[in-house]
Protein backbone atom coordinates (compact mmCIF):
# COMPACT_ATOMS: atom_id res chain seq x y z
CA UNK A 1 0.00 0.00 0.00
CA UNK A 2 1.51 3.86 -1.09
CA UNK A 3 -1.18 5.92 0.84
CA UNK A 4 -0.46 6.36 4.15
CA UNK A 5 -1.65 4.11 7.09
CA UNK A 6 -4.58 4.61 9.21
CA UNK A 7 -4.05 5.93 12.71
CA UNK A 8 -7.09 2.87 13.39
CA UNK A 9 -9.94 1.75 11.95
CA UNK A 10 -14.11 2.86 13.12
CA UNK A 11 -14.37 -0.85 14.47
CA UNK A 12 -11.45 -2.13 16.09
CA UNK A 13 -10.36 -5.64 15.36
CA UNK A 14 -7.17 -6.24 17.95
CA UNK A 15 -8.07 -9.18 19.94
CA UNK A 16 -4.29 -8.96 21.75
CA UNK A 17 -1.59 -6.80 21.45
CA UNK A 18 2.02 -7.98 23.25
CA UNK A 19 5.55 -7.27 23.85
CA UNK A 20 8.25 -9.54 24.98
CA UNK A 21 11.78 -8.47 26.05
CA UNK A 22 14.04 -11.13 26.41
CA UNK A 23 17.52 -10.69 28.61
CA UNK A 24 20.73 -12.48 29.18
CA UNK A 25 20.74 -13.38 32.98
CA UNK A 26 22.40 -10.60 35.45
CA UNK A 27 24.78 -12.81 37.65
CA UNK A 28 24.09 -10.41 40.62
CA UNK A 29 21.15 -11.37 40.59
CA UNK A 30 19.09 -14.25 41.15
CA UNK A 31 15.26 -15.09 39.63
CA UNK A 32 13.32 -14.33 42.75
CA UNK A 33 14.88 -11.09 42.95
CA UNK A 34 13.67 -10.03 39.65
CA UNK A 35 10.45 -11.04 40.65
CA UNK A 36 9.93 -9.17 43.26
CA UNK A 37 10.95 -6.01 41.79
CA UNK A 38 8.66 -6.20 39.50
CA UNK A 39 5.77 -7.01 41.23
CA UNK A 40 6.55 -4.40 43.79
CA UNK A 41 6.28 -1.94 40.65
CA UNK A 42 3.11 0.67 41.79
CA UNK A 43 1.13 -0.01 39.03
CA UNK A 44 1.16 -2.95 39.03
CA UNK A 45 1.19 -3.52 43.16
CA UNK A 46 -2.94 -4.09 42.93
CA UNK A 47 -2.45 -6.86 40.14
CA UNK A 48 -3.59 -10.52 40.92
CA UNK A 49 -0.12 -12.59 41.44
CA UNK A 50 0.60 -16.36 40.30
CA UNK A 51 2.55 -18.72 39.88
CA UNK A 52 2.97 -20.42 36.46
CA UNK A 53 3.68 -24.19 35.97
CA UNK A 54 7.80 -22.98 34.64
CA UNK A 55 8.39 -21.68 38.64
CA UNK A 56 8.89 -24.93 39.81
CA UNK A 57 11.42 -25.83 37.32
CA UNK A 58 15.20 -26.04 38.99
CA UNK A 59 16.73 -22.84 37.40
CA UNK A 60 19.78 -25.03 35.93
CA UNK A 61 17.62 -27.09 33.53
CA UNK A 62 15.87 -24.05 32.88
CA UNK A 63 18.89 -22.59 31.25
CA UNK A 64 20.26 -25.44 30.10
CA UNK A 65 17.05 -26.07 27.51
CA UNK A 66 15.94 -23.80 24.95
CA UNK A 67 12.11 -24.36 25.50
CA UNK A 68 12.39 -23.54 28.48
CA UNK A 69 15.07 -20.63 29.05
CA UNK A 70 12.91 -17.69 27.94
CA UNK A 71 9.52 -18.35 29.76
CA UNK A 72 7.57 -16.68 32.29
CA UNK A 73 7.50 -18.00 35.74
CA UNK A 74 4.93 -15.31 37.35
CA UNK A 75 2.00 -13.64 36.26
CA UNK A 76 0.52 -10.74 37.45
CA UNK A 77 -2.95 -9.81 36.07
CA UNK A 78 -4.90 -6.27 36.44
CA UNK A 79 -8.54 -6.44 38.45
CA UNK A 80 -10.44 -6.58 35.06
CA UNK A 81 -8.11 -9.15 33.23
CA UNK A 82 -6.98 -6.79 30.64
CA UNK A 83 -3.69 -6.21 31.10
CA UNK A 84 -1.26 -8.98 31.97
CA UNK A 85 2.40 -8.56 32.83
CA UNK A 86 4.67 -11.84 32.86
CA UNK A 87 8.02 -12.04 34.15
CA UNK A 88 10.47 -15.16 33.97
CA UNK A 89 14.26 -15.03 35.10
CA UNK A 90 14.83 -13.84 31.46
CA UNK A 91 11.70 -12.37 29.74
CA UNK A 92 9.21 -9.84 30.37
CA UNK A 93 5.83 -9.87 28.45
CA UNK A 94 3.05 -7.77 28.77
CA UNK A 95 -0.32 -7.66 26.86
CA UNK A 96 -3.28 -6.14 26.83
CA UNK A 97 -6.41 -7.81 26.13
CA UNK A 98 -9.72 -6.57 25.17
CA UNK A 99 -10.57 -3.05 24.15
CA UNK A 100 -7.85 -1.90 22.46
CA UNK A 101 -6.59 2.02 23.54
CA UNK A 102 -4.63 2.77 20.68
CA UNK A 103 -1.15 2.98 20.05
CA UNK A 104 -0.94 6.50 22.12
CA UNK A 105 -2.08 4.90 25.64
CA UNK A 106 -0.58 1.36 25.37
CA UNK A 107 3.03 3.03 23.36
CA UNK A 108 3.13 4.63 26.78
CA UNK A 109 2.53 1.89 28.88
CA UNK A 110 5.08 -0.42 26.75
CA UNK A 111 7.63 2.69 27.60
CA UNK A 112 6.81 2.04 30.98
CA UNK A 113 7.23 -1.34 30.95
CA UNK A 114 11.10 -1.07 29.32
CA UNK A 115 11.80 1.99 32.12
CA UNK A 116 10.94 -0.57 34.98
CA UNK A 117 13.18 -3.90 33.38
CA UNK A 118 16.09 -1.07 33.36
CA UNK A 119 15.43 0.09 37.15
CA UNK A 120 15.30 -3.47 37.77
CA UNK A 121 18.44 -4.64 36.30
CA UNK A 122 20.28 -1.46 35.02
CA UNK A 123 22.73 -2.86 32.42
CA UNK A 124 20.50 -5.39 31.01
CA UNK A 125 21.45 -7.04 27.92
CA UNK A 126 18.38 -7.28 25.84
CA UNK A 127 18.82 -10.25 23.47
CA UNK A 128 15.84 -10.31 21.63
CA UNK A 129 11.97 -7.52 21.46
CA UNK A 130 9.06 -8.84 19.98
CA UNK A 131 5.90 -7.04 19.40
CA UNK A 132 2.76 -9.02 18.59
CA UNK A 133 -0.25 -8.01 17.34
CA UNK A 134 -3.43 -10.58 17.31
CA UNK A 135 -6.75 -9.40 14.98
CA UNK A 136 -10.09 -10.85 14.37
CA UNK A 137 -11.96 -9.38 11.50
CA UNK A 138 -15.75 -9.65 11.64
CA UNK A 139 -18.48 -9.95 9.07
CA UNK A 140 -20.50 -7.31 10.91
CA UNK A 141 -17.86 -4.57 11.77
CA UNK A 142 -15.86 -5.10 9.15
CA UNK A 143 -17.65 -6.72 6.20
CA UNK A 144 -14.97 -9.05 5.77
CA UNK A 145 -17.23 -12.67 5.31
CA UNK A 146 -14.08 -14.35 4.47
CA UNK A 147 -10.41 -14.33 2.54
CA UNK A 148 -12.22 -13.47 -0.05
CA UNK A 149 -12.56 -10.10 0.97
CA UNK A 150 -9.10 -9.22 1.73
CA UNK A 151 -6.46 -9.05 -0.43
CA UNK A 152 -5.12 -12.34 -0.30
CA UNK A 153 -5.08 -15.09 -3.16
CA UNK A 154 -3.54 -18.13 -3.03
CA UNK A 155 -3.69 -20.98 -6.38
CA UNK A 156 -2.18 -24.37 -6.63
CA UNK A 157 -1.51 -25.06 -10.60
CA UNK A 158 -3.42 -22.15 -11.47
CA UNK A 159 -6.53 -23.13 -9.20
CA UNK A 160 -7.27 -21.14 -6.73
CA UNK A 161 -7.43 -22.55 -3.11
CA UNK A 162 -10.56 -22.63 -0.81
CA UNK A 163 -11.69 -19.85 1.31
CA UNK A 164 -10.75 -22.12 4.19
CA UNK A 165 -6.98 -21.14 4.49
CA UNK A 166 -4.24 -21.09 7.11
CA UNK A 167 -1.30 -19.26 5.67
CA UNK A 168 2.17 -18.71 7.44
CA UNK A 169 5.14 -16.81 6.01
CA UNK A 170 8.03 -15.01 7.05
CA UNK A 171 9.33 -11.14 5.48
CA UNK A 172 12.07 -9.52 7.11
CA UNK A 173 12.79 -5.66 6.34
CA UNK A 174 16.48 -4.41 6.95
CA UNK A 175 19.03 -6.37 9.48
CA UNK A 176 16.71 -6.21 12.96
CA UNK A 177 12.89 -6.79 11.75
CA UNK A 178 11.62 -9.85 10.91
CA UNK A 179 7.57 -10.57 10.55
CA UNK A 180 5.87 -13.67 11.14
CA UNK A 181 2.66 -13.52 9.71
CA UNK A 182 -0.21 -16.03 10.16
CA UNK A 183 -3.74 -15.54 8.43
CA UNK A 184 -5.96 -18.16 8.68
CA UNK A 185 -10.22 -18.87 8.48
CA UNK A 186 -11.96 -19.07 11.71
CA UNK A 187 -12.77 -23.26 11.16
CA UNK A 188 -8.71 -23.27 11.06
CA UNK A 189 -7.99 -20.90 14.14
CA UNK A 190 -7.54 -21.22 17.86
CA UNK A 191 -8.53 -19.36 20.89
CA UNK A 192 -11.36 -17.27 22.21
CA UNK A 193 -12.94 -16.95 18.68
CA UNK A 194 -15.11 -13.75 19.16
CA UNK A 195 -18.67 -14.16 17.84
CA UNK A 196 -19.36 -13.17 14.14
CA UNK A 197 -15.48 -13.35 13.47
CA UNK A 198 -14.20 -14.92 10.16
CA UNK A 199 -10.74 -13.72 10.08
CA UNK A 200 -7.68 -13.67 12.63
CA UNK A 201 -4.57 -11.93 11.35
CA UNK A 202 -1.60 -11.90 13.75
CA UNK A 203 1.38 -10.76 13.63
CA UNK A 204 4.70 -10.99 15.15
CA UNK A 205 7.48 -8.28 14.60
CA UNK A 206 10.48 -9.09 16.04
CA UNK A 207 14.50 -9.11 16.27
CA UNK A 208 17.18 -10.42 14.01
CA UNK A 209 19.72 -12.91 15.61
CA UNK A 210 22.46 -10.79 15.98
CA UNK A 211 20.21 -7.55 17.78
CA UNK A 212 21.47 -6.03 20.88
CA UNK A 213 20.41 -2.87 22.61
CA UNK A 214 22.70 -1.07 24.91
CA UNK A 215 19.65 1.34 26.41
CA UNK A 216 15.89 2.03 26.67
CA UNK A 217 16.52 4.40 23.76
CA UNK A 218 17.80 1.45 21.59
CA UNK A 219 14.63 -0.62 22.56
CA UNK A 220 12.20 2.39 22.45
CA UNK A 221 13.30 3.17 18.69
CA UNK A 222 12.94 -0.55 17.41
CA UNK A 223 9.26 -0.44 19.15
CA UNK A 224 8.80 2.52 17.38
CA UNK A 225 9.78 0.99 13.52
CA UNK A 226 8.18 -2.50 14.64
CA UNK A 227 4.63 -0.77 15.32
CA UNK A 228 4.54 0.49 11.74
CA UNK A 229 5.60 -2.85 10.14
CA UNK A 230 3.55 -4.56 12.13
CA UNK A 231 0.58 -1.75 10.72
CA UNK A 232 1.99 -1.83 7.06
CA UNK A 233 1.94 -5.60 7.43
CA UNK A 234 -2.17 -5.60 8.89
CA UNK A 235 -3.37 -3.15 5.83
CA UNK A 236 -1.27 -4.75 3.02
CA UNK A 237 -3.08 -8.60 3.92
CA UNK A 238 -6.47 -6.21 4.65
CA UNK A 239 -5.93 -4.58 0.94
CA UNK A 240 -6.46 -1.35 -0.41
CA UNK A 241 -10.49 -1.88 -0.49
CA UNK A 242 -11.06 -2.63 2.64
CA UNK A 243 -8.61 -0.42 4.71
CA UNK A 244 -10.34 2.93 3.01
CA UNK A 245 -13.73 1.47 3.84
CA UNK A 246 -12.79 1.00 7.21
CA UNK A 247 -10.55 3.67 8.08
CA UNK A 248 -11.38 6.27 10.95
CA UNK A 249 -9.03 9.07 10.46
Amino acid sequence: MTNSLPKKLKNDAILEAVLEIRFEPDPSLIAEVIFGRIADVDEWRQFRQARLPTADIPAPIRRADPGLRYQPSIELTSPDGGISVRVGPQVVMYSRRGNYSGWGVFGKALDRVIDHLYRVIPNVHVSRIGLRYINALRSDLHGINDIDDMDISISVAGTKTSKSLNLNFRTTTGTNLETMSRIASVDLAQGSIPENATVIVDIDVYTGESFQAKSTADVRAWLANAHETEKQHFFNALGKKATERLRED
